[in-house]
């Protein structure tokens, strides 16, 4: 998605796009501006968002007729580097590498883990009764900012996967 409302262009280029824990995203911004604008800074970021869906009702407790869907997102990782300061921006293209950390993982896998033993057991039992389900998934991107202050900032997000 590009922003900016008619400001002109951001375009993001990447060396791939499947990486593992510990590697290195090589890429290259390129910004194109219709004219010239005073922008704080030119940033990129690597962004985790983990979306946790939850599914209630339906199950034998509930007669197995109603469901609810509960979908929330959030930001589990935010990583910035600024390639540029502020300035009066037009054009020009902008190298850049980000290190994925080695503990990335550990990071992303928020994911709602039940007990093991007896109380595991009885929990998991109550969820199928009542039909609760939950899954976790989370989305990684690259996102190439323009930060234009008083106005809508120039981006471009690229989704990347991670694992």
């Amino acid at each position: 998605m590009v922003l900016g409302l008619g400001k002109g262009r951001i375009e993001v280029f990447l060396e791939k796009y499947n990486y593992q824990p510990g590697e290195t995203i090589g890429g290259a911004i390129n910004l194109k501006l219709k004219k010239p604008i005073h922008a704080r800074g030119l940033n990129v970021c690597l962004i985790g968002e983990q979306t946790v869906t939850t599914r209630s009702g339906g199950g034998i407790l509930a007669g197995g007729t109603s469901r609810e869907t509960r979908t929330e997102k959030s930001q589990i990782y935010h990583f910035k580097i600024p390639l540029d300061g502020e300035k009066d921006y037009h054009e020009g293209e902008y190298a850049f590498q980000i290190k994925i950390p080695e503990d990335l993982k550990n990071v992303a896998l928020g994911q709602v883990n039940l007990p093991e033993g007896t109380v595991g057991t009885v929990l998991k039992t109550i969820q199928a009764f009542s039909g609760t389900s939950q899954s976790v998934s989370v989305s990684w991107h690259v996102r190439a900012q323009l930060d234009i202050p008083r106005g809508l900032d120039v981006s471009r997000k690229v989704s990347v996967t991670i694992g």
